[in-house]
């Protein structure tokens, strides 16, 4: 296999893997940041039920990030 496409290869990989660390993070605090807004909020329904929207769409598309990225990094390992 030429060099360019091992080092392409390589590169991906290791993205992918820093991606597959930061997806959990990254939504965590959003998680947590939606969480700490929803209870200084007061018990206002409207900031309550924005929130956890919110909250829903970060679980939804941290699921999707890491999913993706997973299958990504197995058609890589199926080609190497």
């Amino acid at each position: 296999m030429p060099t360019l496409v091992t080092g392409a290869f390589q590169l991906l990989n290791d993205a992918l893997t820093w991606i597959l660390y930061l997806i959990p993070a990254a939504s965590g605090a959003a998680i947590g940041y939606h969480a700490l807004m929803k209870q200084m909020g007061d018990g206002d329904p409207s900031v309550t039920a924005a929130h956890n929207r919110a909250i829903r769409n970060v679980l939804i598309a941290g699921a999707i990030g890491m999913s993706a990225a997973s299958l990504v990094k197995v058609v890589l390992a199926y080609f190497k």
